[in-house]
């Protein structure tokens, strides 16, 4: 394989290759901006193509594949694509297949996981003109030509050569056979920005349309816009009421138009007087080269951060860095770009950002956003993007709520409607509406409402979409987390769903507050794929047996777990409960809602005991943690391992990420007893010799039993010289580990713990 420089836009191959032609050379472009990556394919997939190999080396949260440039798939190129495609969709969230020639449409119709677990979100349509003897590449999309697609017949088109109709030169129903099968999807808006904005890549217009996230952190004010920047961009309504510190998360900004930037500058002039400090954050090339001369920042207005390309000549990606203008203010002001290493093989990377943003650099003014300030914004931008993943921003009928006050968990903007909504932390993050009258009445979606354990909705409960939960910030900055049952058949069950959403939600606002980047890296990931695979499953179909009772199960265990290992710090029964009861076709039904809430005191005190750290022989642990429950729903306690160095633990085959049980069948609770259980053992079995046995969970399915002898120290018979006695053990160090035990394995050797 073979990494080729970055274009500005995405090429345009042609329809097809040459007849008789040496098959063109697979070439892989990568692309990176932040947690989203892209790999452009160009040429002949086949044998000599590493499927296994590169899809282990990708990460991150999205993977966009490009595969508008695949010329030819041969047999063997086959087996080596789904080995790909199998293996990097177990390494991130979500993967897409965008403008996928028609010889990726076809073995997407014949071959059996073809797509790993990727969604293809665009393709290429054959069409040929008679009349120029000519063939063409129509690009459709699954949001806008559902209804095309579905209809499996496509009209005939001008041909771009002669203007001449073009008809569609496949049988529909044999080349739309694997895209009906598909759901129907909108690119999440993160994603459709770097496309569009990144890339050059034409995606529906609805998912460029400007939306606006805000956040209210003390006096600091955090706007994060996503989207194109046109003459529609509210700046009236975006300015209203602001005041204090106010940060523009300007990262997912698109393209700018010439209203747009007008719009911009008028909303800047209008809130200057209105602010103490204008910090802008995550400036992309095209805002700096457009938006960010010193008469358009004005008196207030700062470039805290900015985005510039940088390209790895090593191993040719190309990715946007973020640079703080204050650390790298002497060399910018030059009009040069600070030296950076390749986050993916470390080699130096070379900047290639156009002379125009180069220049705009040596006006920008000295940040003076101190570093916690920068480290707060990056917080508030993996916030509101966790609160949006996913879900589609609702309605709100007060746009008053959540702007006033201190600590607020989120306010979402969509300026669209000209209406704010506020967000709140759940199972995934969900949007919700604050009433502002109370719900009950004598007929409903759900039925007929026959009776409810109050006169009225406690003023706690904010939403009542089914199988949700949010937590908020109270006044004295604890917490407060409600959960919402689906419709159920009995109370009991109801109350128990409602109970377990609230303390799941509370869980999920622990990991928020933690703020350990070795503890992020290594306890997150344990969890996040089955979470996120998990409640996207609920999320499309509430109503599916098995998508709710996986759900339920984990967060049953998350609860189980948050109250086990909390130390009383989370109450042992909800703070407050209500039911609705109702009458509807299905019989009596009930809807549940529970809350919980934890002082400020309990609430630090969690956030450290979760992310407190234990060593021993060289392995760094933490105590489980709760949201682990939705991988490992039968674990109560446990020692997560987020570090190792060479020693006698990783000797035995102990990881980053397992999850240690026991020691010599001694239960492991949390951290502490971990480094302490195997200090103890080690150093018995290092003076008498023994098997260093440990239970863990390393992967999905049952624990598994690590194990290694280790020797006992050689000692000389009284009245004799040289042999060692006793052990009749020969060779090796003493005190050493044997890396063969009597499990039949060599070194980290494991095997099935016979009891599960």
């Amino acid at each position: 394989m073979e990494a080729v420089s970055h274009q500005s836009s995405p090429p345009n191959p042609s329809p097809s290759a040459t007849p008789g032609a040496e098959p063109q050379k697979l070439t892989i472009e990568k692309f990176a901006d932040g947690p989203i990556a892209c790999l452009r394919f160009a040429g002949t997939i086949d044998e000599s193509f590493e499927g296994k190999k590169l899809g282990a080396t990708v990460a991150g949260d999205t993977l966009v594949l490009d595969l508008g440039g695949v010329r030819k798939i041969s047999s063997f190129g086959i087996r080596e694509w789904v080995d790909f495609a199998t293996t990097a969709s177990k390494q991130v969230r979500s993967m897409v297949l965008i403008e996928c020639a028609p010889k990726v449409v076809d073995q997407l119709n014949m071959v059996a996981n073809f797509a790993g677990g990727g969604r293809v979100f665009s393709f290429y349509a054959p069409f040929r003109c008679d009349y120029c003897d000519s063939e063409h590449r129509v690009l459709l999309q699954v949001d806008k030509d559902h209804e095309t697609i579905k209809s499996m017949k496509l009209a005939e088109r001008p041909c771009p050569s002669c203007k001449e109709g073009m008809y569609f030169d496949e049988d529909g129903a044999t080349y739309f056979s694997y895209i009906i099968g598909q759901e129907r999807f909108e690119l999440e808006a993160e994603v459709a920005n770097f496309l569009a904005s990144k890339l050059n890549y034409a995606v529906a217009d609805l998912n460029r349309k400007l939306r606006i996230d805000k956040v209210i952190e003390g006096r600091s004010v955090y706007l994060r816009l996503l989207g194109d920047l046109d003459k529609t961009f509210p700046r009236e309504k975006l300015a209203e009421g602001l005041e204090g510190t106010v940060i523009l998360d300007l990262s997912s900004i698109g393209r700018i138009e010439p209203a747009g930037a007008a719009e911009w500058r008028g909303f800047i002039k209008m809130v200057t007087p209105l602010v103490e400090q204008l910090y802008l954050a995550g400036v992309p090339p095209a805002f700096l080269e457009k938006l960010c001369t010193p008469e358009d920042l004005g008196p207030k207005a700062q470039v805290v951060t900015l985005t510039l390309p940088y390209q790895c000549t090593t191993c040719g990606t190309t990715s946007g860095q973020n640079i703080e203008v204050a650390q790298h203010h002497d060399v910018l002001k030059f009009a040069t770009a600070p030296e950076l290493k390749c986050t993916t093989c470390k080699h130096p990377m070379a900047c290639v950002a156009g002379e125009t943003q180069m220049t705009v650099l040596t006006g920008l003014p000295k940040s003076t956003a101190t570093a916690e300030l920068v480290k707060t914004i990056g917080i508030l931008r993996e916030r509101a993007i966790a609160m949006t993943r996913d879900k589609k921003p609702a309605a709100s009928k007060d746009a008053a709520v959540g702007a006033m006050g201190p600590a607020r968990t989120g306010v979402l903007v969509p300026f669209l409607a000209a209406l704010l909504a506020l967000v709140v932390a759940a199972g995934g993050y969900l949007a919700y509406q604050r009433m502002n009258k109370d719900s009950s009445g004598p007929k409903t979606a759900l039925g007929n409402l026959t009776g409810k354990s109050a006169q009225t909705r406690p003023a706690w409960i904010v939403t009542d979409t089914q199988g949700t939960a949010t937590c908020t910030d109270t006044k004295d900055k604890g917490l407060s987390c409600v959960g919402v049952s689906s419709i159920s058949a009995r109370q009991d069950d109801a109350e128990e769903e409602a109970a377990d959403a609230a303390l799941d939600a509370i869980a999920n606002a622990l990991a928020v507050r933690i703020n350990n980047p070795q503890w992020k890296l290594s306890v997150i990931p344990v969890y996040k794929s089955a979470r996120d695979a998990k409640l996207a499953a609920f999320d499309r179909d509430p109503s599916n047996t098995s998508a709710r009772r996986d759900v339920r199960e984990a967060r049953n265990a998350v609860g189980r777990i948050l109250k086990a290992t909390s130390g009383g710090a989370v109450p042992a029964a909800p703070t407050g409960k209500y039911w609705e009861e109702y009458m509807g076709s299905e019989g009596k039904r009930w809807l549940a809602f529970s809350q919980f809430q934890i002082g400020p005191t309990e609430l630090a005190k969690l956030t450290e005991a979760y992310s407190k750290s234990e060593t021993a022989l060289g392995t760094t642990a933490v105590s489980m943690f709760p949201l682990v429950g939705w991988r490992y729903p039968k674990l109560d306690r446990g020692a997560i391992m987020t570090k190792l160095a060479s020693g006698p633990l990783q000797d035995v085959g102990i990881a980053e990420g397992y999850v240690v049980l026991q020691v010599a069948g001694r239960d492991v609770t949390d951290a502490a007893s971990f480094a302490k259980l195997v200090t103890d053992e080690h150093a018995s079995l290092t003076a008498r010799g023994g098997q260093f046995r440990l239970k863990v969970q390393s992967a999905d399915g049952a624990p598994r039993e690590f194990a290694a002898n280790i020797k006992a120290p050689e000692v000389e018979t009284p009245g004799k010289t040289g042999g060692p006695r006793g052990t009749g053990n020969t060779g090796g160090t003493p005190g050493g580990v044997n890396v063969w035990d009597k499990f039949g394995g060599g070194r980290g050797s494991g095997r099935d713990d016979p009891t599960q």
